[in-house]
């Protein structure tokens, strides 16, 4: 047989085809970052693990790899500059990061600093994104774009930012916002840079389609466009509005969407230049897919195109019908914010247990004395003794027909606990024995493929799916999710992976597979005594700001990693996660008033000698230890 490696590991996780080249495995057969594709040097992510929890920094850690955030932003615009080098385009191209898809300080700040040489700008939808945008661009020249919903406050603000320097364009979304953007305009007699979004008669595709159509949430109609481009000429207002911008959707999964929407909002910009509107500028939005399970198809965890093919047909498509209809190219901007962060980030968390078959009592001295045991449970210890691959389908079909039956002559009071439990353990190891006969099989039947499931084990991990990946709960996102480690072995189980908040829906149960999307995560068997660790990859994309508190588990620790050639990796910033006081105060509690409450109930104990001053002592000392400490768990 031939001998289980690391590419057979890179392939049943479908590592090349979702790593894009960022990830890779080392000859230990440990998972590796490299600061950029393809590149020679590499970060082991299980020692970086090892040296971080000697640091006292506890798993669940969230690992941000900057190198690969300034790789993604490079790629991007690399992108862009070939393809206007290839069709011979006129005008530039910028790209825009959209605070909303991680609105970290320290995120934000690197994106700013990394995208300076290509003129990168951030956008906003909301006042306190406004703010935070406004921090970033004092001094720096970063410019601004404004979508979203918009009061008063919020077009001042605009305004007067224009008016001390910085590079801001308010987005019309809405008519009665032109309205009272040119009101307050002219009160304070400062000219704003105005946008306009349509909405558009092409739509995207899953989860997000309807960002796109008539029915879109935001933008103007056609008619409403009209409608503004002359209250705009009855203001004299035409030449203040230098960009048009449309956005059809988030992760868009086919190009010939993204193909369609570029054609219709093309010839709007065509259409509004011919009427005097000084456009300068065509805002596609966002929605470049990531291929998060490396499928290169249309389903909703991945993409069929590639950031070269996005950026060849966006600068053909615009390109070709400007110089049809004679008019000038505009410079193109995106909004691809999923594209730029979701691969630098990944979160290394501990198994803490699992539920392996190995756990069930052993039953293999009861087999010796069947004559006390029930006619079905009898047949079933038959079964387990003579099975081999001839009588593989029928004694698969017996098995589950007299599993059922134990269970209904146990609930008619016809077949005591033990041979119940019996009955159980030897339906388990049949179904081992199975499975290792299927293995070896050329072809497998389709009822052997799904009873495959049937032998998935539930490995628990330290960590919380609601608070860090909110989106594989909410909508069945994909993440590729791999062992850090022994990836030179073949792992031996099929597993799902449970969190530990007391919630049935904290559990997943698709992964990211050979071909695509999988029902099981192969993955070792863990040694006594061994520290597993797991990955989950790509997750840089909404999940840290979707995150929720459900069972009060906070933040996990994070660390900025960047690569450097003598140390291998250096340690930019550690951001320690929620302690359990953090958590309770976010939903009201104080830590002095818990504390008051139970030393009060246990002075109360003391006096009524339910509790000694030795155990209430012991007793304060955990609960100011758990008010401190971090809100996942240690060693169990």
């Amino acid at each position: 047989m031939k001998r289980w490696s690391i590419k057979d590991s890179a392939k049943i996780y479908n590592l090349p085809n979702w790593g894009d080249d960022f990830f890779s495995i080392n000859k230990k057969g440990n998972m590796c970052v490299h600061p950029s594709p393809n590149s020679k040097y590499s970060i082991d992510l299980r020692a970086l693990v090892d040296d971080l929890i000697k640091r006292n920094i506890k798993p669940p850690i969230l690992l941000r790899f900057m190198d690969v955030l300034q790789g993604r932003i490079a790629a991007i615009n690399r992108a862009f500059k070939n393809a206007i080098a290839e069709y011979e385009y006129p005008a530039a191209y910028q790209t825009f990061f959209p605070i909303k898809v991680n609105q970290q300080r320290q995120v934000v700040e690197a994106i700013a600093q990394f995208g300076k040489k290509h003129n990168m700008g951030l956008e906003v939808g909301s006042k306190p994104e406004l703010v935070a945008a406004i921090s970033f661009a004092t001094g720096e020249n970063i410019p601004l774009i404004c979508n979203g919903y918009k009061d008063n406050d919020f077009i001042e603000m605009v305004l007067y930012a224009t008016r001390i320097g910085y590079d801001v364009t308010i987005v019309v979304e809405k008519l009665f916002e032109l309205e009272r953007i040119i009101a307050l305009s002219k009160q304070s007699g400062i000219v704003p840079k105005l946008g306009i979004r349509v909405k558009l008669s092409s739509k995207g595709i899953g989860k997000w389609s309807t960002s796109g159509g008539d029915e879109a949430k935001f933008g103007l109609k056609i008619s409403e466009l009209l409608a503004a481009v002359d209250i705009l000429k009855q203001h004299g207002m035409l030449d203040t509005v230098k960009l048009l911008h449309f956005h059809i959707g988030s992760q868009i999964t086919k190009i010939d969407k993204i193909k369609n929407a570029l054609i219709e909002g093309t010839r709007i910009y065509v259409e509004m230049r011919k009427m005097g509107v000084g456009l300068e500028y065509l805002d596609i939005g966002g929605g470049m897919g990531v291929d998060y399970d490396g499928s290169k198809s249309s389903d909703f965890s991945s993409a069929n195109y590639t950031i070269d093919e996005y950026a060849n047909d966006v600068v053909y498509q615009v390109k070709n019908i400007c110089d049809e209809a004679g008019v000038k190219c505009p410079n193109i901007i995106s909004e691809s914010g999923r594209a730029t962060v979701a691969h630098y980030s990944v979160l290394v968390t501990n198994i803490l247990n699992t539920n392996t078959q190995n756990a069930l009592p052993d039953f293999e001295e009861a087999l010796a004395k069947t004559e006390n045991l029930s006619p079905t449970v009898k047949k079933l210890v038959d079964i387990y003794q003579s099975l081999d691959r001839h009588s593989l389908r029928v004694d698969y079909h017996d098995t589950i027909q007299l599993i059922q039956e134990a269970g209904s002559l146990f609930n008619l009071g016809y077949l005591n606990l033990h041979d119940r439990a019996l009955a159980e353990w030897l339906c388990s190891k049949i179904f081992i024995k199975i499975s290792g006969i299927v293995d070896r099989l050329k072809n497998v039947p389709d009822e052997f493929q799904e009873f495959q499931l049937s032998l998935r084990q539930t490995y628990f991990a330290n960590f919380s799916l609601f608070q860090s990946l909110p989106d594989s709960w909410a909508i069945d996102q994909l993440f590729p999710i791999v062992p850090i480690q022994r990836l030179s072995q073949k792992p031996e189980v099929m597993a799902s992976i449970a969190d530990i908040t007391c919630d049935s829906d904290g559990e997943i149960t698709s992964f990211v597979g050979e071909n695509g999307r999988a029902e099981f995560l192969p993955i070792h068997k863990i040694e006594a005594g061994e520290d597993y660790y797991i990955g989950f990859f790509l997750i840089g994309a909404y999940q840290e700001i979707l995150g929720d508190l459900h069972n009060l588990f906070g933040d996990t620790n994070a660390v900025h990693v960047t690569f450097n050639r003598k140390t291998n990796y250096k340690i930019d910033t550690v951001i320690s996660g929620d302690a359990t006081w953090e958590s309770l105060k976010y939903v009201q509690y104080k830590g002095p008033e818990i504390l008051k409450h139970v030393r009060d109930t246990l002075e109360k104990g003391v006096a009524s000698r339910k509790i000694s001053f030795e155990e209430t002592s012991h007793f304060l000392e955990l609960l100011d230890k758990a008010l401190v400490s971090y809100t996942y768990l240690g060693s169990i």
